[in-house]
């Protein structure tokens, strides 16, 4: 029997594009950072995404993970690009980005 990752090839393949894609924009744009890692591995409960990212200035590196594929319940409900921008947008957008804002906007207050 073949792994979810063989089986789901072409999907993650389109996913880790668009993710590397999207979040390389970003930290070339909003943020002064890096990907660190990016990779797909698969255990027992499904495919997961995880990518680190450096960020100049900060000692701390930041980790998200996703499950991409759930081993219960495949094939995936959404589409490659689409579930792809979820995570990148989550990944850098919502963690980095506005708390980032945020934190500019009350000094400048």
């Amino acid at each position: 029997m073949r792994s979810l990752t063989e089986q789901y090839a072409e999907y993650l393949d389109t996913y880790q594009r668009i993710v590397r894609a999207q979040v390389e924009d970003t930290l070339t744009r909003d943020i002064p950072g890096a990907i660190q890692s990016f990779g797909i591995r698969e255990d027992g409960r499904g495919v997961w995404a995880e990518i680190v990212i450096e960020l100049r200035g900060v000692d701390k590196l930041y980790r998200r993970r996703t499950l991409v594929i759930d081993a219960a319940s495949h094939p995936p409900p959404d589409p490659a690009d689409f579930a792809a921008t979820l995570f990148a947008t989550n990944a850098v957008e919502e963690e980095l980005v506005i708390p980032r804002l945020r934190k500019q906007w009350i000094e400048n207050d």
